[in-house]
């Protein structure tokens, strides 16, 4: 009997040390409020998880229209700066040549003036070989105006100027410190020559591209005109490669640009966590239609005025998975 006991004692101390030694489950962080998901981090903790906000301002954009752009091949640019320098470098020597040629020739005719002190013979070979000088300078500038009015009309007067001189827009694009784009609408809409256009790089970032000139050639898939675009370079664009551009078309609109640093995807979708009250926060989804260099242009669901979370975003949608993980374990 006393042996019984003992034992049940013994059971029931290991219970209760046992139960001392079970880790304590953390309060969540994770709520229901009107059957929204809300996230509580106080400002320590907000700290500690490296969690900080950006209040978003008002901006004011015009609506976009989607166009694609292609890395131009370079070769045909090349083969075109060649081709000029060889009358360009003629046209120098044939300058100096009929300079030279000019001053002997008016030399020796004011000799032959002065008493004969030069024959008319030597003279008129003089004037001969002026007259030639003076042709060979017309030909090279002949054969550098048709080169000239030849980059014109396939790449138009801006990049025709930089084949024309020894030009650091050129030398960027052979240097690959820029890229150069031909963008084509793929819309019917109005064609316009906005001043900046916005490019979606392969790995799906963003940048400002620069516009340089229409190209006077229509594109023979879609029989539109396209637009000649300058690029910072980046990972995996190559000459060749197409891209997605959005153009500035039609009315502005406003609304608030969501950082990219905000913007986190779930099961295919992007979004972004909105302090709604200190401390608390909540998912949002983000219209990604409207890629800006740094975030996207959003005219719904965000307010101006809103504290998005521009950092720490990755870990809060952590928290909140984790939080149904464990609440459909339990």
């Amino acid at each position: 009997m006393g042996s019984s006991g003992g034992f049940v004692a013994g059971r029931g101390e290991q219970a209760a040390e046992a139960q001392r030694e079970a880790p304590v489950k953390a309060p969540s962080r994770v709520s229901t409020d009107d059957g929204k998901t809300v996230l509580s981090f106080d400002p320590a903790a907000q700290r500690a998880n490296g969690i900080f906000t950006s209040v978003l301002t008002a901006t004011t954009q015009r609506a976009e229209a989607q166009a694609t752009g292609v890395v131009v091949q370079l070769q045909p640019l090349l083969d075109l700066k060649a081709s000029y320098n060889t009358p360009a470098t003629d046209l120098i020597r044939a300058r100096a040549n009929a300079r030279a040629s000019s001053a002997e020739y008016e030399r020796l005719r004011l000799l032959n003036q002065d008493g004969k002190n030069a024959a008319d013979k030597t003279v008129e070979a003089a004037r001969a070989t002026a007259e030639s000088d003076a042709a060979l300078v017309q030909n090279a500038q002949q054969a550098i105006t048709t080169l000239k009015g030849s980059a014109v009309l396939h790449w138009g007067p801006a990049v025709a100027g930089w084949i024309e001189g020894n030009s650091p827009q050129l030398d960027a694009l052979l240097m690959q410190r820029t890229f150069l784009l031909q963008v084509t609408s793929t819309t019917a809409a109005p064609f316009a020559t906005p001043k900046q256009a916005v490019v979606q790089y392969p790995d799906g970032t963003h940048a400002t591209a620069q516009f340089v000139s229409v190209l006077p050639q229509l594109d023979p898939r879609l029989q539109v005109p396209s637009l000649l675009y300058l690029v910072a370079p980046h990972a995996g664009l190559v000459p060749g490669v197409n891209v997605s551009v959005f153009l500035p078309s039609g009315q502005e609109q406003t609304g608030v640009v969501v950082p990219s640093g905000a913007v986190v995807w779930s099961q295919g979708s992007p979004w972004c966590y909105v302090e709604q009250s200190p401390g608390k926060f909540e998912r949002v989804q983000v219209e990604t239609g409207r890629p800006e260099a740094d975030g996207w242009f959003v005219t719904e669901g965000i307010q101006t005025g809103a504290h998005v979370v521009s950092s720490g975003a990755q870990t809060l949608l952590s928290e909140e998975f984790s939080s149904q993980i464990q609440a459909d374990q339990d």
